[in-house]
């Protein structure tokens, strides 16, 4: 997201030449009034000149990355945010540097407050609904990897004993994993029972 405060004679004169400096058309930016200014009596007395602020609205991946890397910043972190790739409704970043340790948290905990954090300021600037994801050294990648482990072996003693297995506590994006690991094997099915801290996920056999 760019911007820029420019004054002129009035609103109109202001907008434009902000528009020119940034590069775009008067239509593609967003205008903040500062002030309306106010005409000079008889043309040279007391007048005040319009200023506005105009902001340019990137993509949401740009927008993503920059208020993720403007968290980074902020949170004195030595580090360096990427966009890792898009999709529909999905913007993938990656974060590389320094302090890996405190931007991961405790079994990935910080990053997916990043996540939640820098969804909602997405949602906020450009007004549509887009999951952010999120990885930092890998981390996701491998906790990814592991879980599907977990499920493979879990299906496996499912299959063979005919019982349905409950796993402990998971997060929500830990289960939603699992979910879209199970759906194409033809022998199990997964879902979720209970709420809140008391809400588990299920294997049975199908």
């Amino acid at each position: 997201m760019k911007s820029i405060k420019m004054k002129g004679k009035n609103v109109e004169e202001a907008v434009a030449a902000a528009a020119a400096v940034l590069g775009v058309s008067k239509e593609s930016v967003k205008v903040n009034v500062i002030s309306e200014g106010k005409p000079a009596v008889m043309g040279i007395i007391g007048g005040e000149e319009a200023e506005v602020e105009a902001v340019v609205q990137g993509s949401a991946a740009e927008e993503a990355t920059q208020a993720l890397q403007n968290i980074l910043d902020k949170m004195g972190l030595l580090a360096i945010a990427e966009l890792e790739g898009e999709g529909e409704a999905e913007v993938r970043l990656a974060v590389k540097g320094e302090d890996m340790g405190r931007i991961i948290g405790k079994e990935g905990a910080m990053l997916k407050s990043l996540e939640v954090v820098v969804g909602a300021m997405l949602r906020k600037s450009t007004g549509v609904m887009t999951r952010v994801h999120i990885d930092a050294g890998g981390y996701m990648d491998k906790r990814e990897k592991s879980l599907q482990r977990l499920a493979a072996e879990v299906a496996d003693e499912v299959e063979q004993t005919g019982a349905e297995k409950v796993l402990p506590y998971m997060e929500a994006s830990d289960r939603r994993m699992i979910h879209l690991y199970l759906q194409e094997n033809p022998k199990v099915k997964s879902y979720s029972v209970g709420e809140g801290k008391d809400r588990r996920m299920v294997i049975a056999p199908k």
